[in-house]
């Protein structure tokens, strides 16, 4: 259940002001926290109203700056984690009968709260000579109370692990948008825009006084008794980092080689747990969209282009089946071609199966006409169109899809799990 309100005021074209705030409630939370209040608020200036800028009114049209601060709360979680629950736990003979017996599969949290996303941005909007549109940013996102298991204290816990709120993510950069109209006064008219972003997103905190983690292993490899997880993050550092080995070559009979602790090359029989270090990251850096709008009479074109760069991708069908020595199943084409000196290494997490998964992608192409019939009595207008999607990507990745998705692309990005079309 929740509350909202919300009031705005705008003054004299110049100043605008808007304040919200949520009460909400869920059942899922511990009982001394069920309630959350998440606040926003926003402030605008239209500098072009103030007479200090009137001899600038030719070229600037229009000049905002802005900032704005925000909380939401999320409860994406199962129902009854704050709660003591109890699981059947094997059969005791009582009373010359069989009887199923139960025992705690987890502890009570009453202080089981929201995780919460705190925003605040800077920017500027602004407008040149009526026809080019603006904005530049500066955002800060944190993720606060972020819910993770931790092992509980023994006593006074009885069960072995608990869920509490402790960690929180950062995540800063950049945001930068132009859209303007470059042709206006011919038969062709062109609107045309452009969107640009940068950001990084940190592991801030992951450890308070009682509950304790140095780093986090994400993303279990796949196999019967495995061990090992693809990403590992600590406190300090950014989120979505491969971990395992550095590859380093092929030797003359065609051993994987890698590097150790001491930067010297070792075949990968020879991997050792401690040789392990941080190898890559598969969450991107760079995000660019490119828009365009086309018309010429009664015929409009739209095209849309948009680029992801700056991060790695997992490329898991290579490291399954892209070598000669990948267990008994069939391999790749590519396993007796350009990967042909290489027999072992297949099964190893190493920067090897690594790739750049930078791309460029011709996502829509729509192409419209529109019909104005003369005679209006039944119909108005009609258009029809012809649209297409995913028309080309352009990428040096050797696997299906860049633009890889996984159960958890925030923490685990760039994993390229689906080894098949």
């Amino acid at each position: 259940i929740g509350f909202f309100g919300r009031v705005s005021y705008g003054y004299d074209n110049k100043y605008n002001v808007l304040l919200s705030v949520r009460r909400e409630g869920s059942s899922k939370f511990g009982a001394n926290q069920k309630w959350g209040y998440f606040p926003a608020a926003s402030l605008a200036w239209e500098m072009m109203e103030m007479g200090f800028m009137k001899n600038t009114r030719k070229v600037l049209t229009s000049l905002k700056p802005r900032v704005s601060f925000g909380i939401t709360g999320r409860s994406d979680f199962d129902a009854y984690k704050s709660l003591s629950t109890y699981n059947t736990n094997g059969s005791y003979l009582f009373d010359g009968r069989w009887v199923t017996g139960y025992a705690p599969s987890s502890n009570a949290n009453p202080d089981l709260a929201w995780e919460k996303s705190v925003a605040i941005n800077l920017g500027v909007d602004f407008v040149l000579w009526n026809r080019l549109r603006g904005s530049v940013e500066y955002f800060d996102r944190s993720s606060k109370d972020l819910l993770y298991t931790y092992t509980a204290p023994q006593p006074p816990f009885v069960y072995s692990t608990i869920l509490v709120n402790v960690g929180t993510t950062k995540n800063t950069g950049i945001e930068v948008s132009l859209d303007g109209d470059i042709l206006t006064k011919t038969a062709v008219k062109w609107t045309s825009g452009i969107n640009y972003s940068y950001g990084k997103t940190k592991l801030t905190k992951l450890s308070n006084d009682i509950y304790k983690a140095s780093y986090l292993d994400l993303y279990l490899k796949p196999g019967i008794g495995s061990s090992e997880y693809f990403f590992r993050v600590q406190e300090g550092g950014e989120i979505g980092q491969f971990y395992g080995y550095e590859y380093a070559g092929v030797d003359e009979n065609g051993n994987m080689l890698i590097l150790n602790d001491k930067d010297e090359q070792i075949p990968i029989s020879q991997a050792d747990a401690k040789y392990k270090r941080y190898i890559g990251n598969g969450a991107p850096k760079h995000f660019l969209s490119w828009s365009n709008n086309l018309t010429w009479r009664n015929f409009d074109l739209s095209v849309f282009f948009r680029g992801t760069f700056g991060f790695d991708v997992f490329n898991m069908r290579k490291y399954g089946m892209g070598l000669q020595g990948c267990g008994t199943d069939n391999v790749l084409r590519s396993a007796y071609l350009e990967d042909k000196n290489i027999r072992t290494g297949g099964g190893v997490i190493s920067s090897y199966f690594l790739e750049d998964g930078s791309f460029i992608k011709l996502e829509n192409v729509t192409l419209g006409y529109n019909f104005t019939p003369k005679n209006r009595k039944l119909l108005d207008n009609m258009r029809i169109y012809l649209s297409a999607k995913n028309l080309f990507t352009l990428t040096g990745y050797s696997g299906n899809d860049p633009e890889v998705s996984t159960r958890n692309s925030i923490l685990t990005p760039g994993f390229d799990w689906s080894p098949y079309p």
